[in-house]
């Protein structure tokens, strides 16, 4: 059956209308006025809320960015942390590091700047012969002889 043509159905909507226009009754001003004062106060209450755990959240944020203290250089994260056991830089074979009269080297007038051209340095700056490598590696049993650790 449609329920836009049962007569009961629309006598039963029409009474309750009736009903609910009977009692309803508008607020005092007061009342309302009270109504929005207490929730314009939660808004603002939120919003204060909102600012400060935005401003402690920035705060936190930018103390973990600022580097602290420096406590020496860093270490690598390796494990073991202790280095193994090896050759020490100076018991490596090979020639001495060789000593100059002068720790600056010269200047050959090949400083780069940005944008412009360097040139090579001419032979006749140098003031040392270039040094070759040895051409023959050091034998392995010499080698293994310095390097290996002490049996024990």
């Amino acid at each position: 059956m449609n329920e836009h043509s049962d007569p009961s159905l629309r006598a039963l909507f029409r009474a309750a209308a009736d009903h609910g226009s009977r009692e309803a009754a508008t607020l005092p001003v007061a009342q309302v006025v009270e109504r929005g004062r207490r929730a314009h106060r939660r808004r603002l209450a939120l919003g204060a809320a909102t600012a400060g755990v935005v401003a402690v959240l920035g705060l936190a944020t930018a103390a973990s960015l600022v580097p602290g203290p420096a406590a020496g250089p860093a270490l690598p994260a390796t494990s073991p942390s202790v280095p193994g056991p090896g050759p020490s830089p100076s018991a490596r074979p090979g020639p001495p590091p060789r000593e100059t009269e002068d720790a600056t080297p010269p200047d050959h007038g090949s400083a780069t700047t940005y944008g412009q051209r360097t040139r090579p340095p001419t032979t006749s700056d140098r003031t040392t012969p270039p040094t070759t490598p040895p051409s023959t590696p050091p034998s392995t049993a010499t080698t293994m002889a310095t390097t290996a650790p002490p049996q024990g």
